[in-house]
């Protein structure tokens, strides 16, 4: 494994370099990586713990990747502000991409012209970050690409040719969570023509959604019925061919005149039209990319996340649309943290997992509560710190990474998350859901639902009928929840597990713990 932990701003370079069965790992640097042959390796640069650094840049151009690798992902970039992925090939690497809580600075944040391709799973997947997708041809992965959490993503191709495909992927070939849906989405090729999944899955609890995928080549087995989910947010064209360009929104050419104004310094000027976008189009994914460029910007645009959390908190037109509402709630959860008010931050996310609108929103809290432990130790602050759910505090970045990907794996994008949501979706009040995983080593969920709000505590007995733990979950809101369940200490073997509303024990369920 090769390391690199400069003490100093420092630029390293890698050129034409032949590496196997190895990590190439670089930290809080520059990192610029050419022309080089990965076999079962990979690359991995992470700038954690300097976030009010904001010209560091990682490039990775024109490499070949090969054969499974040790860290899953091909290439992985952890909390660069800035980032280039360009020219390069991944080839049945397990994962191609994984770009996590990067792309806050300046640019160019941007894949392109990459070829991803017979991934085992995801080709590449966007974690709470900036991307831009161009000329890049992604095939035949589990999933396309995956975009999660918040993510600010466009996917630009070319109106004269088709020079970007997404195609022949085994489940969706392209997979949105709610708030994360590509503000731009047009001239590409998505594409399977015998694929029973949906081409887009856009996974939301938005009552109102105006998804706008016109000028997108379909193939010519097109059934927005079955290829767009949820099929009334679309508006789409049923064929469209290279050559025929689409006009843009006022909404659009106001958002780009904002970016060119941060290429020009000009970043009042920019801040002032993302603004005005929300002011004057807050029905528009233009409107949600806005609120998310104004937390990136504010560190050029005069420094004040205090009276930016406000906006957040009160600007009229925000209020007024659901789906902005929520995404500013979450968009001033990290100005808190950007101001180092981290017991705030962390009950924030931990309200969240113990009230969750969805399994998206427990899942990415759990993550994002973990990452902000990260951040705390790593900024100074006293790490003896832990907020009211300590299992949720990382032992190490390895133990994160893992249980950060299995989390991800119960997504409803994917055929285990599909049928879990479903079986949530098919609870009564009262009832528990089988726990999952099970059998299970470590952790495991347990879900219940509520016809009102009530009292709940949770017991787990031995298979003799001992009683191992008693949980006091207190008074829970109507609705679908879950307990992450520890099973450190305990023996292999069966145990059962119940639910007690307001006293009154409505069902029970068994488990099988396997070390």
């Amino acid at each position: 494994m090769f390391r690199a932990f400069p003490i100093c701003p420092v630029k390293i370079n890698v050129n034409s370099c032949e590496f196997e069965n190895t990590i190439t790992e670089i930290n809080q640097a520059n990192a610029s990586i050419y022309n080089s042959t990965f076999t079962n390796s990979s690359v991995k640069t992470d700038f954690l713990g300097s976030s009010g650094i904001t010209d560091k840049i990682t490039q990775i151009t024109g490499c070949n990747f090969s054969g499974y690798t040790v860290s899953n992902y091909a290439v992985y970039i952890e909390s660069y502000p800035n980032y280039k992925i360009e020219n390069c090939i991944m080839d049945n690497t397990y994962r191609g991409v994984l770009v996590f809580n990067s792309g806050d600075g300046k640019g160019p944040n941007i894949l392109y012209n990459n070829q991803i391709i017979n991934q085992n799973m995801e080709g590449v997947a966007i974690y709470n970050s900036e991307a831009n997708f161009a000329r890049n041809f992604i095939s035949n992965n589990r999933h396309g690409i995956k975009i999660l959490d918040n993510s600010n993503v466009s996917l630009k191709g070319n109106s004269n040719v088709l020079e970007q495909e997404i195609r022949d992927n085994d489940l969706n070939e392209i997979y949105v969570t709610e708030g994360s849906f590509p503000h731009y989405i047009r001239y590409n090729g998505i594409i399977d023509e015998d694929n029973e999944d949906p081409l887009i899955y856009y996974s939301t609890n938005e009552e109102i959604a105006q998804l706008d995928v016109r000028y997108n080549y379909w193939g010519v087995n097109f059934d927005p019925v079955t290829d767009l989910y949820p099929t009334n947010y679309y508006i789409y064209d049923p064929q469209w061919n290279p050559g025929e360009e689409g006009n843009g929104s006022s909404a659009e050419a106001m958002y780009d005149s904002a970016k060119d104004k941060i290429e020009q310094g000009d970043y009042t000027g920019a801040k002032e039209d993302f603004q005005q976008i929300i002011t004057q189009y807050p029905e528009t994914k233009y409107a949600q990319a806005s609120l998310k460029e104004l937390l990136n910007l504010e560190k050029y645009a005069g420094d004040d996340f205090n009276s930016l959390k406000s906006y957040f908190s009160s600007e009229p037109n925000i209020q007024s649309y659901p789906e902005l509402e929520k995404l500013a709630d979450f968009l001033a959860n990290f100005c808190e943290i950007k101001l180092e008010n981290y017991p705030t931050a962390i009950d924030w996310f931990e309200n969240v997992i113990q009230n969750p609108e969805s399994l998206e929103d427990s899942i990415f809290a759990i993550i994002d509560l973990g990452y902000t432990y990260f951040l705390m130790e790593n900024g100074g602050y006293k790490s003896s710190y832990v907020g009211n759910m300590p299992q949720h505090k990382p032992i190490s970045k390895k133990q994160f990474t893992e249980n950060r990907d299995y989390l991800l794996s119960l997504l409803p994008g994917d055929k285990m998350g599909k049928t879990l949501k479903e079986n949530i979706g098919q609870l009564k009040g009262g009832e528990l859901l089988q726990n999952v995983p099970n059998p299970f080593k470590g952790t495991t969920q347990i879900w219940y639902k509520l016809e009102n709000e009530s009292n709940i505590q949770l017991n787990i007995y031995s298979y003799t009928g001992q009683l191992i733990k008693s949980i006091d979950e207190g008074n829970k809101t109507k609705g679908t929840h879950f307990f992450e369940f520890d099973a450190s200490g305990l023996n292999n073997g069966i145990y059962f597990y119940t639910i007690s509303i307001n006293n009154q024990t409505t069902d029970s369920k068994k488990m099988t713990i396997m070390k």
